[in-house]
């Protein structure tokens, strides 16, 4: 009697793919209760149980949690008596998933928990639609979201805070990529909380750098501003309220758009550029700052999976260098510069200049 042909053993790599949601969604939760600030902040190690009653939680599903963990190399288990263990932070989980340290991503992970994992839930249909998928995940529209957002100071703070805990650890390699001595003054549109704006102060002492956001943003600001030890040159940077939609954008030698473009659609991105042009002066600059996608578009994965994002939040896309390129040329400007960056977060650099 002939056996039944005998299966192949699913490839790790499938395997890994299938259930990498799991991994993100044990580093959120694990974040979102707390376990790596009460490990942080604790003089001694903890155990499951320690930790299960001081977020109220069930133990045993704790314990699985912190387990888990450790096979992600998020916490270190210590073995203490023959059924009893104790765990604590690696380096990466106090440096960056604790609130109280300075290179916190907990931000990002916050607002990945809150919208972007649920958004990425209706991705089959944003695929189908073409469309963004707000209404479908939460029962309005993009628009009406972020006006509601925007108008909650606790959720202004969160998407805020998101944006600024990754910006961190872009802008020193946006700000050097290269050499923007000659500028006296610049302009960062849609700023946000002056992550660049410091950083760039601090490489530039005698610019002159103006934070151009809406008005709630520029109110919220605050919270984010380093200390005087952090950056030394803080007084050159100020803010005013607007956008890189108003014509009349505020006056400056050179314009920064980081993470701006590759939220819009083609026409919005004609408005963009086209104020900006318009106010600069004859040798003014335009610095972006956004993911390169390979000119075969076979990746790199990151950028891949942020493109991929965007039909699920928002109308735009990443886009070759060729591609910015492209844009730039559309609407009149020259000397225009790419450059792949290294330890960005994956953020890469585009300078060019109005003749």
């Amino acid at each position: 009697m002939a056996l039944n042909k005998i299966p192949p053993p699913i490839p790790d790599k499938l395997q890994n793919l299938i259930f990498a949601f799991r991994e993100s969604q044990a580093l959120f939760a694990a974040y979102e209760l707390g376990i790596f600030d009460l490990l942080h902040d604790s003089k001694t190690l903890l155990s499951a149980e320690d930790i299960a009653a001081k977020i109220n939680a069930d133990s045993d599903a704790t314990a699985r949690l912190m387990d888990t963990l450790v096979a992600l190399e998020l916490l270190e288990k210590t073995q203490e008596y023959a059924t009893s263990w104790l765990y604590s932070n690696t380096k990466i989980a106090s440096q960056f998933l604790t609130k109280s340290s300075p290179d916190s991503v907990g931000g990002y992970i916050t607002h990945s928990t809150k919208l972007v994992y649920p958004l990425f839930g209706n991705l089959q249909s944003a695929v189908r639609e073409g469309s963004t998928q707000w209404m479908n995940t939460f029962g309005m529209s993009s628009e009406d979201m972020w006006k509601s957002s925007y108008h909650n100071e606790e959720a202004r703070l969160r998407f805020l805070g998101a944006m600024h805990s990754t910006s961190r650890h872009t802008c020193h390699a946006v700000a050097t990529a290269f050499d923007l001595s000659n500028f006296h003054s610049c302009c960062d549109l849609g700023g946000g909380t002056g992550a660049m704006a410091y950083t760039l102060c601090q490489y530039y002492p005698n610019m002159k750098i103006t934070v151009c956001d809406l008005q709630s943003v520029v109110e919220s600001a605050h919270h984010f501003q380093p200390t005087p030890e952090e950056c030394l040159n803080q007084a050159n940077v100020s803010y005013v309220v607007g956008d890189f939609f108003q014509t009349d954008l505020p006056k400056a030698e050179l314009y920064v758009l980081q993470r701006i473009l590759h939220d819009w659609s083609a026409d919005k991105i004609d408005s963009i550029l086209t104020n900006v042009f318009t106010c600069l002066p004859s040798g003014g600059g335009l610095l972006i700052a956004e993911m390169f996608l390979s000119d075969d578009k076979r990746g790199p994965k990151r950028t891949l999976l942020q493109s991929l994002n965007m039909p699920v939040l928002t109308s735009g896309k990443e886009r070759t260098a060729a591609e910015y390129k492209e844009i730039l040329k559309k609407h009149g400007f020259e000397d225009i510069q790419t450059k792949k960056l290294q330890d960005s977060a994956g953020l890469d650099a585009t300078l060019c200049r109005k003749p």
